[in-house]
C-alpha cells in the first residue's frame, strides 16, 4: 500500500512538471527561459524518483518490515506530536497573519512589522539585534526589489480606503 501511494505522489509530480514544460515551450524565448531552467531538472530527478520507488525494494528492518521513512528521511519520533502540532500550526498562523498585513496595509509596511514582531517574539533578540537586523533586511528587501528592480507593488485595502489605490 506504501508503495502504490509512493508512486501515485511521484507520478502526481511527473504529470506535474511535464505539463509545466509542455506549456512553457509555446511561449517566447525569453519567457520560457526560467521555467524550462528550473522545470526540466526538477522533472529529470522526479523521473528518477520515480524509477527509483517503481523498480528498487526500499530499506527494512532487521525483522524484514519496511523501515518508516519520509522519502529519505528518518522519522524522528522523539519530539511529542502536541508539539510538533503546536510548531507548525504556531508557524502557518503567523505566515497568514503576514499575508493578511500585506493585504491589509501593504507590503513595504508589512515586512519591518513583521520582522520586528517575529524576531522578538520567536528568537527571543534584544532589541539592538532586532532593529539591526530588521533595518539592514527591510533596507536589503525595498533597496532591491523597490528602488532597483522597480517592483509595481500592489495596493493594499488601506490605500484602497484612504483613496490612493489604484481607479
Amino acid at each position: 500500500m506504501q508503495k502504490a501511494v509512493s508512486l501515485l505522489f511521484d507520478a502526481f509530480f511527473l504529470v506535474l512538471l511535464a505539463a509545466a514544460v509542455m506549456t512553457a515551450w509555446e511561449w517566447p524565448f525569453a519567457t520560457r527561459l526560467f521555467p524550462l531552467t528550473i522545470a526540466i531538472p526538477v522533472l529529470v530527478v522526479a523521473a528518477a524518483q520515480f524509477t527509483k520507488d517503481a523498480f528498487f525494494k526500499g530499506d527494512a528492518d532487521e525483522d524484514g518490515e519496511p523501515r518508516e521513512r519520509i522519502r529519505d528521511i528518518e522519522v524522528d519520533r522523539s519530539v511529542p506530536t502536541q508539539l510538533v502540532v503546536q510548531r507548525a500550526g504556531t508557524f502557518y498562523l503567523c505566515a497568514l497573519g503576514f499575508l493578511a498585513a500585506i493585504l491589509l496595509i501593504g507590503f513595504k509596511l508589512s515586512v519591518p512589522l513583521f520582522m520586528l514582531f517575529y524576531f522578538r517574539r520567536f528568537s527571543q533578540a534584544g532589541w539592538t539585534v532586532t532593529l539591526i537586523l530588521t533595518g539592514l533586511l527591510t533596507g536589503l528587501v525595498l533597496g532591491l526589489f523597490d528602488a532597483v528592480l522597480h517592483v509595481a507593488w500592489p495596493d493594499s485595502l488601506l490605500d484602497y480606503l484612504i483613496g490612493r489605490g489604484a481607479a
